[in-house]
């Protein structure tokens, strides 16, 4: 993995906790539209907090949970069901044009 270079990312999820079956902290599944409407706004918070001005959406259901709020976002592939080779990719792209800003 390149190391990036660019501005330090901080990675902060509309559901910031592990999505299981009930009674079952051992599995994973999708979280529910209503924890992820719930944590939204946690996240858009912490964006204005630390004054970050690009945004990126890691999967779906965090770019149209940020859609649903009028929030612009850059859209990466979730690294979850085979989805990691394409969000290391994506994510080494965005920190060579966040370079290329600078």
């Amino acid at each position: 993995m390149t190391a990036l270079r660019g501005p330090l990312p901080m990675f902060w999820p509309v559901y910031p906790n592990h999505p299981h079956e009930p009674g079952r902290p051992a599995t994973n599944r999708a979280p529910r539209a209503a924890v992820i409407a719930e944590g939204t706004p946690i996240a858009l918070a912490m964006a204005a907090a630390f004054r970050i001005t690009t945004i990126v959406a890691v999967g779906r259901k965090a770019q149209g949970s940020l859609v649903r709020n009028a929030v612009q976002a850059i859209p990466l592939r979730h690294p979850a069901q085979g989805g990691a080779r394409i969000f290391a990719t994506q994510l080494v792209q965005l920190d060579e044009e966040a370079q290329s800003e600078t």
